[in-house]
């Protein structure tokens, strides 16, 4: 028998949806994508290596490791607890060919990345989803870590946390983790998604980095896709123990990580000019969307990344459409059961007023 599988859909093509409404201007503020483009370093990094591209890459990713290292600067970390992935999500896939069968069952909260969900039915396990808060207020949406805790059994295997949360962007205090792991039995592994932690730690929260001392069952993603705009490149790295570590290798591609994704990476991470910068140009388009959205009356979910979920009711479809047909693309929610929310990637500061030109326009037009 064979399990039907959510099919994760991306962002639509900006050349597409040019020729569909034979437009000039499209504006693509749905993947969050960090719009500046990569650190110009990382950028003359990659080309400098082009002619070296005959060779197969590093297959162990040493001097990218040795650099996430070096970078974290922590002394219960060694190269050894460091695993990088064709994305993290290669990473998240490594975790459930290791963890899920048909036999366990995986645990997150409803609305959590599609990701979870397709790696886990491939590999034939149960899914359980938590209920997210409801009550209104700035945690509406967010995971609720104790109905969480009360959905664990003894068949769970896998607890996925995505923190911030995508497609919410909500994100949750770290002692709050922190006494919701030592609740758990030791044999249930627990996956920090951090995708988008850069953009939380920026706005005050902790990262779950330190809890990893603590719990041998702890395995930590984290993306170079977002902050450092290598989407393209398709990598991340994980943090675990070095056994987990070790255990994941049986499962890794020989050389999953192209040369130029690592060499770029390895620059990117360092350049923390480009990071602060682009940290700080997020954080100015987020509350220029913010007091935009509340001018319109428009409500969106507390974010701590680098998105916002705005809320438009019975006529999200409709806006939706209108403003593809007007050149700018946003991200519809329906995949996750929030149909009634488009989320909004941060973009550069003229694609976040042409984005509220154009609903502002819309808004008005269908009340």
């Amino acid at each position: 028998m064979t399990m039907k599988t959510t099919t994760y859909q991306p962002g639509q093509n900006i050349i597409d949806i040019k020729k569909k409404y034979r437009l000039k201007k499209v504006v693509k503020l749905a993947s969050n994508e960090n719009p500046s483009g990569p650190s110009s370093k990382a950028l003359i990094a990659g080309k400098k290596i082009l002619n070296s591209i005959n060779r197969y890459p590093d297959s162990k990713s040493i001097k990218l490791r040795q650099t996430i290292k070096d970078y974290l600067s922590k002394s219960y970390l060694a190269i050894d607890n460091i695993m990088i992935g064709n994305g993290s999500n290669e990473i998240l896939e490594f975790v459930a060919r290791r963890f899920l069968n048909e036999k366990s069952e995986v645990l997150f909260c409803k609305h959590s990345f599609l990701v979870y969900k397709i790696i886990s039915r491939n590999m034939r396990a149960r899914i359980i989803e938590s209920n997210p808060i409801m009550k209104p207020g700035p945690d509406h949406l967010s995971i609720d870590l104790d109905d969480m805790r009360s959905c664990v059994t003894n068949k769970t295997n896998v607890i996925f946390i995505a923190n911030p949360s995508n497609p919410t962007g909500t994100a949750l205090n770290i002692n709050r983790i922190s006494k919701f792991i030592e609740s758990l039995p030791k044999r249930i592994i627990v996956v920090i998604d951090e995708a988008y932690y850069e953009y939380s730690v920026f706005q005050g929260l902790k990262s779950a980095i330190n809890l990893l001392k603590k719990y041998p069952n702890l395995i930590i993603t984290r993306s170079f896709s977002k902050i450092h705009a290598l989407a393209g490149s398709r990598i991340g790295y994980g943090l675990a123990s070095k056994k987990i570590v070790n255990d994941f290798n049986d499962y890794r591609q020989p050389f999953n990580i192209n040369y130029v994704a690592q060499e770029m990476a390895a620059v990117s991470l360092m350049d923390k000019s480009f990071v602060n910068q682009s940290l700080r140009a997020n954080d100015a388009g987020m509350n220029y969307l913010r007091s935009s959205f509340d001018n319109l009356d428009v409500s969106y979910l507390n974010s701590y990344t680098n998105f916002l979920t705005i809320k438009l009711g019975q006529k999200t479809k409709k806006i939706f459409n209108e403003l593809l047909s007007q050149g700018v693309i946003l991200r519809p929610l329906d995949n996750y059961n929030l149909s009634q929310y488009l989320r909004v990637t941060i973009g550069s500061k003229s694609e976040n007023k042409f984005l509220i030109n154009k609903i502002t326009k819309i808004l008005r037009s269908i009340k």
